[in-house]
């Protein structure tokens, strides 16, 4: 199944993937959460991320006119 170092799945590898149906509760949401920052990951609200990310774009815009205009 690992062809030229990169996965690739046939039909018959599609046919044989077995899933589980599962309840995701906001219990079980913070639980995942709480993991996840104890082993090192920052887990932000969708909000901050845009906040971010809008702040950055508008950084990048001043810097690239402040560059052409000098």
């Amino acid at each position: 199944m690992l062809y030229n170092n990169t996965m690739s799945m046939n039909d018959k590898d599609i046919e044989n993937i077995q899933t589980l149906d599962i309840t995701v509760t906001a219990e079980s949401m913070d639980a995942h959460v709480q993991c996840l920052k104890e082993n090192g990951y920052k887990v932000k609200k969708p909000f901050a991320l845009f906040t971010t990310y809008t702040f950055f774009f508008f950084l990048g815009v001043y810097m690239t006119a402040h560059i052409l205009n000098s």
